[in-house]
């Protein structure tokens, strides 16, 4: 009862982590300078942390793990947009004031 107990609950846990990295691949439309880019690395090391623990626990759970690769990838990729609008695109709005 235990095991299935905890199964489920590591189901559902991975289940409604997947909502972090939808929401930043949706955000992938929206203007880079909207990127908070403290809280996107803070995203983006609690995926860090959390894919090693996915697969640390007995048993792993690759679903999990699953999630945190593709939020790694989604906070990462948000951080190179921002990246490159601070040091390539803002300078070029304010040489043109």
């Amino acid at each position: 009862m235990a095991e299935r107990w905890t199964k489920m609950v590591g189901f559902l846990g991975a289940a409604a982590n997947w909502t972090i990295p939808i929401a930043s691949f949706m955000n992938l439309k929206n203007d880079p300078e909207k990127v908070d880019p403290i809280m996107t690395t803070t995203l983006a090391v609690y995926s860090a942390v959390f894919m090693r623990w996915a697969i640390a626990i007995y048993p792993p759970n690759y679903w999990l793990l699953g999630c945190h690769v593709a939020n790694e990838v989604a906070q990462l990729t948000q951080l190179g947009r921002y990246g490159k609008w601070k040091v390539f695109d803002s300078k070029q709005e304010s040489d043109k004031q």
